[in-house]
């Protein structure tokens, strides 16, 4: 079989690593994929998988377009579409714009066994979280084969879905009303929002959400009082205090660090400062001072 994307067409001959190199398509537009199929039983379902997250994950996909179809031989396309449907979790392809069309083809131009394609048109409405792509065909004996392509399709531009939104009621602190929270998801793609003040947001696996970005305050002190509850602003700074002061009291060697030489000697001065001229002097200086202060008395 083989596979075709807005007029590039490519052989599938391993199905995990198809060589098609990747397109890229506008959000909204029209785009037709076309599979091509042959089977010894007649074919029942057709499945163009989009947004794969990995090779081997084809239903774990963002989105499925899921084709029932019908031998009908009495059909110049040899067979009859029956439903088409989508399985997505959110309107990433336009489902009414989603059309089928089935054709027979030789499978190979040297040779006369016949093959049946199905082009799928459709339009993306958002960017999608993986370029990866998979097509399935499913016989009536319920045999189903899977090609991957690779590199896929990136589909690029705005995004034609309104945002996501959420809202939220948050209470931060006793002290504070419950403030409620509207939050918007700027790209489907990135689990990050932004709420109505402008700070982001995040959701994590457990579906709990998770202030990223705060706004800048000011902290709002207190009047100065002499007795002091836990509630004053001041009473952590006054806890750090009492630490610092309770530090320099019992720990000597911090203390004789903040206090000085003194600490250590009974003497107001060193002995070896006492054999310095200039401590002389004023030694000198001062005792004559006092002995003129005592005879004047």
């Amino acid at each position: 079989g083989g596979f075709k994307f807005n007029g590039k067409t490519i052989d599938i001959t391993d199905n995990f690593h198809t060589g098609f190199p990747q397109a890229t398509a506008k959000i909204g537009q029209t785009n037709i994929a076309t599979i091509k199929a042959h089977s010894d039983m007649n074919l029942q379902r057709m499945i163009l998988y989009l947004g794969v997250p990995d090779v081997s994950r084809a239903t774990d996909a963002e989105t499925q377009i899921i084709v029932e179809v019908r031998r009908d031989y009495s059909l110049d396309t040899g067979y009859e579409i029956l439903s088409i449907t989508h399985e997505q979790g959110e309107q990433l392809i336009e489902e009414n714009s989603t059309a089928v069309s089935a054709g027979q083809i030789k499978c190979r131009s040297n040779i006369d066994k016949v093959c049946h394609e199905f082009s799928i048109s459709f339009r993306v409405m958002a960017p999608l979280s993986s370029d990866i792509m998979a097509i399935s065909a499913m016989d009536t004996d319920r045999r189903v084969t899977v090609s991957y392509i690779n590199d896929g399709v990136a589909f690029t531009g705005d995004p034609l879905l309104p945002a996501a939104t959420h809202t939220l009621q948050v209470k931060k602190g006793n002290q504070h009303p419950v403030e409620t929270i509207h939050l918007t998801q700027q790209d489907r793609r990135y689990n990050v929002w932004i709420d109505q003040h402008g700070f982001v947001w995040l959701q994590n696996e457990y579906n709990s959400w998770e202030q990223l970005t705060h706004a800048k305050y000011e902290k709002l002190r207190d009047a100065p009082v002499t007795v002091m509850t836990r509630h004053h602003t001041d009473f952590a700074d006054l806890i750090e205090r009492e630490r610092a002061r309770a530090t320099l009291i019992f720990n000597a060697t911090e203390l004789q660090s903040e206090v000085g030489e003194s600490f250590t000697h009974d003497a107001p001065v060193r002995i070896d400062k006492l054999k310095d001229p200039v401590v002389l002097e004023k030694l000198r200086i001062a005792e004559l001072a006092a002995l003129e202060y005592l005879k004047n008395r």
